[in-house]
C-alpha cells in the first residue's frame, strides 16, 4: 500500500506527490455542548422541512389523504385560496424528537452523525409513514404549541407507534413517559370539553352609555394649562400625590360642566 498520494495535472502532465495528508479534525459543532447540540438538532430539523422530499410528500399528503383542511375546523381549508395556511403537524412525537432519537440510534450504533445523514434517516422514517402528523389551521397550532389545545394520539395519520417500535430502546426516558401519558389521555378524551377554547365568545358592550368619552378639546385645554404652570415653576419638586389628586379631580369636573 503506497504511503502517499498522487495527483496527476491534466495539462501539464505532471504529478504532484503528498506524501502525508493531514486528518480532517474540524467540527461544525461541539456535540458535548448542550447549547452546540441543540443547535444541531435544530440544524436537521430546518435541513429536513426545507428539503425536497419533505416539500414533496406535504404536497402528496395535501392532495391524496385531504391535509387541506383544519382538523378541528372543517370548513377551514386551503383548497381555493392559498391566504388561509393548514399547517401539518407532527404529534404525538415531534420532528424535534424524531430527531433526536433517531441521532441517538445512530451515534449509539457508531453510524455517521453528520447532519445530513441523520435528515436523510428523519427522511426515511417519514416516508416510511412511521411519523404521527394532523392537519391544523394557523390559529389552532398556535393554541396546540401554547398547551391549551390536546390532540389525541388516535387522531393523527401516520404508524408513529412503529417508530417507537424500532426506535424505542434509543427515546429518552422522559419522552417515553410524555408518550405514555399521551395514550392514557386519549383514551378518554372529550372532544367537547378539549375544544371549549375554540368556541366562539362573543364580548357584549353595554349600549346605555355607562361609560363616555371625555371631550377632547376640554383636555387639551386643561392639559395645556398644567404644561404651563410647570414651565413657570408654580409645580416644584415637592409636587405631592394629593395635587395629583386635585389635579385628576379637576379634569373631572370640567368633562362633568
Amino acid at each position: 500500500m503506497r504511503e502517499y498520494t498522487e495527483i496527476e495535472l491534466p495539462e501539464k502532465k505532471e504529478s504532484i506527490v503528498i506524501k502525508s495528508l493531514p486528518e480532517f479534525d474540524i467540527e461544525d459543532y461541539d456535540l458535548t455542548n448542550p447549547k452546540e447540540l441543540t443547535a444541531y438538532f435544530k440544524s436537521i430539523e430546518k435541513i429536513c422541512r426545507n428539503s425536497r422530499s419533505y416539500k414533496k410528500l406535504i404536497d402528496f399528503l395535501r392532495e391524496h389523504v385531504d391535509m387541506n383542511k383544519c382538523s378541528f375546523y372543517k370548513n377551514v381549508n386551503n383548497i381555493d385560496t392559498y391566504s388561509i395556511k393548514i399547517h401539518i403537524h407532527h404529534s404525538p412525537l415531534t420532528l424535534y424528537d424524531i430527531v433526536t432519537t433517531v441521532y441517538a440510534k445512530r451515534l449509539l450504533n457508531r453510524e455517521p452523525i453528520s447532519e445530513l445523514m441523520v435528515a436523510k434517516e428523519v427522511m426515511w422514517c417519514h416516508y416510511n409513514l412511521m411519523v404521527g402528523l394532523i392537519p391544523l389551521s394557523e390559529t389552532v397550532h398556535a393554541i396546540v404549541h401554547r398547551g391549551q389545545l390536546f390532540i389525541p394520539t388516535t387522531r393523527v395519520y401516520g404508524m408513529y407507534k412503529r417508530f417507537v417500535e424500532l426506535y424505542g430502546m434509543y427515546m429518552e426516558p422522559d419522552l417515553k413517559n410524555i408518550l405514555i401519558k399521551a395514550e392514557k389521555v386519549s383514551e378518554v378524551y372529550d372532544y367537547k370539553s378539549q375544544c371549549r377554547i375554540l368556541e366562539v365568545s362573543p364580548v357584549y358592550i353595554d349600549p346605555s352609555g355607562a361609560y363616555e368619552f371625555p371631550n377632547i378639546q376640554e383636555l387639551q385645554e386643561t392639559l395645556s394649562t398644567k404644561i404651563n404652570e410647570m414651565d413657570r415653576g408654580i409645580v416644584s419638586e415637592q409636587y405631592t400625590l394629593e395635587d395629583k389628586d386635585q389635579f385628576l379631580n379637576k379634569i373631572k369636573e370640567d368633562q362633568k360642566g
